[in-house]
């Protein structure tokens, strides 16, 4: 059994065998397999300095943080939003990386909707790209709303039974 979570090359997007190879390339600390620290190497520097504060953000972008008593979350169709607005800039994924201060593999992510953003990230990406991507979290609504429509396995077999 594997208890640990797959890495990812942030370069190329292939999955890492092993730790990979932390650098600092382009002003940001990213973690890229042997392949691609092959082909950046010169411009790259490895570096000591823990991956893991930038790891949880990445992991946790869902999570609503406080700022100003007021919690705040990505909008679910954020990743049509960021491809509409770069895309009416006449910006390319790599120009709006190189101004995130991101790799470009993180801005193909985001517009797949592969990863969300963290609510950093959309801040910046807000003022970047004139689009509205944070809004307050509701309080309970939502998930009230869920459970009405949840089937449980004992539902199912009334429905089968006839009985209602």
């Amino acid at each position: 059994m594997q208890s640990q979570a797959i890495k990812y090359c942030e370069l190329c997007g292939s999955p890492i065998r092993g730790n990979g190879i932390t650098v600092l390339f382009e002003g940001s600390i990213i973690t890229v397999c042997p392949a691609c620290y092959a082909r950046i190497k010169k411009s790259a520097k490895i570096t000591d300095l823990p991956k893991k504060p930038q790891s949880k953000k990445s992991i946790k972008p869902s999570m609503p943080k406080v700022n100003n008593e007021v919690e705040l979350e990505v909008v679910d169709d954020y990743y049509k939003l960021i491809k509409e607005a770069r895309e009416r800039l006449k910006l390319t994924q790599q120009q709006l990386a190189l101004q995130l201060k991101v790799s470009e593999n993180i801005i193909k992510r985001f517009e797949s909707g592969k990863l969300k953003p963290t609510i950093q990230q959309a801040k910046q990406l807000e003022k970047l790209l004139g689009v509205k991507l944070l809004v307050p979290v509701e309080e309970g609504g939502e998930e009230e709303e869920e459970t009405d429509f949840n089937l449980t396995l004992g539902d199912v077999a009334h429905i089968r039974e006839g009985k209602s």
